[in-house]
This record gives structure tokens, sequence and C-alpha cells, in this order.
């Protein structure tokens, strides 16, 4: 990712989705981005997201975009 995609999502208030995953038993993973940290989540806290939950009241799993990789 390029500087300045990381600096806009820094500063944005909302969250971005990245990546969907597929093949998963409990169906499509997402990696999202919010507030500059980037998060690997599945439909029901895309869904609790989209309503407008702040991804800090969530537990999320930190991921590094990179690699992909818990962090």
């Amino acid at each position: 990712m390029n500087a300045h995609l990381r600096q806009a999502i820094a500063e944005s208030a909302d969250f971005r989705i990245i990546t969907k995953m597929f093949g998963g038993i409990l169906g499509p993973e997402y990696t999202v981005a919010a507030g500059g940290r980037y998060y690997r989540v599945g439909q029901l806290t895309l869904d609790q997201l989209k309503r407008g939950i702040p991804a800090e009241d969530l537990d999320l799993l930190e991921v590094d975009p990179e690699t992909d990789e818990a962090l």
C-alpha cells in the first residue's frame, strides 16, 4: 500500500473493507481497516461496524496488512 492510502485510512473515523476471504466454516472473513489499524472480522462483526459501533468497542483480531498474519 502506498503512504497516501495509509494516511487516509488513519485519519478516517469509519472503516474500509480491504479483502474478503471465502472458504471458512462460518462464512467469509474480511480484512478491514479502521483507525489506522487492520482487523480480521466475520460477517457478524462487519454488520456491527456497518451499524456504527466503533472498532475500539469490539474485540477484534488485529492483523498485519502485508502478511495477513495476526499481531
